[in-house]
């Protein structure tokens, strides 16, 4: 399933008409909160998303929020960026956060088709890893020279954070998962101040 998150309504609804015609199933949503709700309640593969929405439709600000959003929540997502902003700083501050793809406004439908099929190719193939060989990517960003410890600290807690979203907060299956007993796995969440997101 594909959410669409865009302000403009006729635009989500050229968009949306063009992905229902390729055979996708489309669902809405018109601000960072709409889309949220939408990605907690639904089982999402692929997010498309307009970085700039109001309140502050010329910036950033509401896009990068759902990036972060999904990054903690939901990292599985492939999310294509669409925006008709600044190309350079919204590919760079997409692109640490996390996005699969950049795509500026105005886009073909032809470019649109071709960037949501590579997303559902990458996520069914991460999907089929992680359930055939248990091989699950983790991407941390790490500072080179602040040392191992850092970034040892931030892979665990990534993992750890993945899991307990796999496993819908599971304890004895999240320890099971990675080879720990569930004291580990419950001193790791106080560790990390892991809460479960309602």
């Amino acid at each position: 399933m594909i959410l669409l998150v865009d302000d403009d309504p006729a635009l989500r609804a050229v968009v949306s008409f063009s992905l229902e015609l390729a055979g996708y199933q489309v669902v809405e949503a018109d601000s960072r909160q709409s889309a949220i709700d939408q990605l907690a309640k639904k089982s999402i593969s692929v997010v498309i998303l307009d970085m700039g929405m109001p309140p502050h439709e010329h910036s950033l600000e509401e896009g990068l929020a759902v990036l972060e959003w999904l990054d903690a929540n939901q990292p599985q997502v492939k999310t294509l960026v669409l925006t008709g902003q600044d190309a350079s700083l919204s590919s760079y501050q997409s692109l640490k956060l996390g996005a699969f793809d950049f795509l500026e406004k105005p886009i073909s439908q032809q470019a649109l088709l071709q960037s949501v099929s590579r997303a559902f190719l990458f996520f069914e193939q991460a999907e089929k890893l992680k359930h055939q060989e248990g091989i699950q990517r983790v991407e941390i960003d790490a500072i080179l020279g602040e040392g191992v410890k850092t970034i040892r600290n931030q892979a665990e807690e990534k993992m750890l954070k993945q899991v307990l979203i796999d496993t819908d907060f599971n304890v004895h299956e999240t320890g099971r998962r990675l080879g720990l007993k569930r004291e580990n796995v419950y001193y790791l969440i106080k560790k990390y101040h892991i809460v479960r997101n309602e």
